[in-house]
């Protein structure tokens, strides 16, 4: 979808200065099957990773957060992980810098959150999906946008079951949308690994994430 209206108005006041939002994180999880994209295709999005730094991109602090180039597994390494092993996982491949990522979007004034991100899973890859839990709080780098515009972001992850709908992409910010083995998933940002990882975690309590690290929550 186009950038919302409440941030257009607001830029038309503050020009292109730092901007605080909200913004949601979709973890779409279903039991595996056969038609999740696997390794393979892991590899070949790997080769196309360079597209990160095109143009229409937005640079994420100093554009080193890609981390390894190789296929990756989102499983925890606790006991749960040959369980956890079953699940495939709803990833878009975006429009700004080819890269795959779980759905983002910007949670508009006066909405939930959670009801956020079901929409945005909807619009950007046409699935229905509904909220399990909260999975991760985190802070991103300082975002700069290709036309100039700083934003940073308070970021909610939600672990989301998948409810119907065949996956592909919903708007102009995605180009495909899939289903990928959790086991074998493609080149992405740090900031999106740790989400999706954090959804996978199966841990009870919410992950406070913080640059590297995480503040300890107890419960």
């Amino acid at each position: 979808m186009p950038t919302p209206e409440f941030i257009l108005d607001l830029r038309e006041k503050i020009g292109h200065d730092l901007l605080w939002l909200i913004g949601c994180t979709a973890v779409v999880v279903r039991p595996h099957q056969t038609d999740a994209f696997g390794h393979q295709d892991a590899v070949m999005a790997a080769r196309e990773s360079a597209s990160m730094r095109a143009a229409s991109a937005p640079t994420v602090g100093s554009n080193r957060h890609l981390g390894s180039l190789e296929p990756w597994s989102a499983l925890p390494a606790a006991s749960d992980a040959n369980a956890r092993a079953s699940e495939d996982v709803l990833l878009v491949r975006r429009s700004d810098d080819g890269l795959w990522a779980p759905v983002t979007g910007i949670v508009d004034p006066g909405e939930h959150p959670a009801v956020a991100a079901v929409r945005e899973a909807r619009e950007e890859t046409r699935v229905e999906c509904a909220v399990e839990r909260l999975a991760q709080v985190h802070v991103t780098d300082r975002v700069t946008h290709p036309n100039g515009d700083l934003a940073q972001y308070t970021g909610l992850v939600f672990r989301c079951r998948y409810v119907g709908g065949s996956p592909g992409a919903g708007d102009d910010e995605a180009l495909d949308a899939r289903w990928w083995q959790a086991s074998t998933l493609p080149p992405m940002r740090e900031l999106h690994r740790g989400a999706i990882r954090a959804a996978l975690s199966g841990h009870p309590l919410c992950e406070l994430a913080t640059g590297d690290g995480v503040i300890p929550v107890s419960g």
